[in-house]
């Protein structure tokens, strides 16, 4: 623990511990939790098929708790929550929206707390 001054008369405390810090001044507290460790990562399955394909996007290694926005190449698609490791694991969806017939399919995971970002492809056959 670490005491340091923060204004005229004004103390709070720094603890660190596994994966957070806790800041203490006063009677607040601010919990900032770390980001799970490893790289961030997306995944969408099937990775391939036709371009209305039923599909599931997952992810690991964001923060714990945020939000996660999906990305059709620069088209919001959709957002799911981690859980407290960092993960989640999306609902079954059809691609929607304008998109080819046929060639590959940019899907960005982008953390909207942490900023952590990851991309996979799917790739549309006919």
């Amino acid at each position: 623990m670490e005491h340091r001054k923060c204004g005229p008369g004004r103390r709070f405390a720094l603890f660190s511990g596994f994966g957070a810090i806790v800041l203490a001044a006063g009677a607040a507290a601010f919990h900032l939790s770390a980001a799970a460790t490893g790289t961030p990562a997306v995944q969408i399955t099937p990775n391939s098929g036709p371009y209305h394909t039923v599909t599931v996007v997952t992810g690991q290694n964001f923060a714990p708790h945020e939000q996660v926005a999906i990305y059709k190449e620069t088209r919001a698609f959709f957002a799911y929550e981690t859980d407290a490791g960092g993960s989640f694991v999306g609902q079954p969806h059809p691609l929607i929206g304008p998109g080819p017939l046929n060639g590959i399919i940019t899907i960005t995971a982008i953390g909207r707390t942490s900023g952590l970002k990851a991309t996979t492809t799917f790739t549309v056959t006919q």
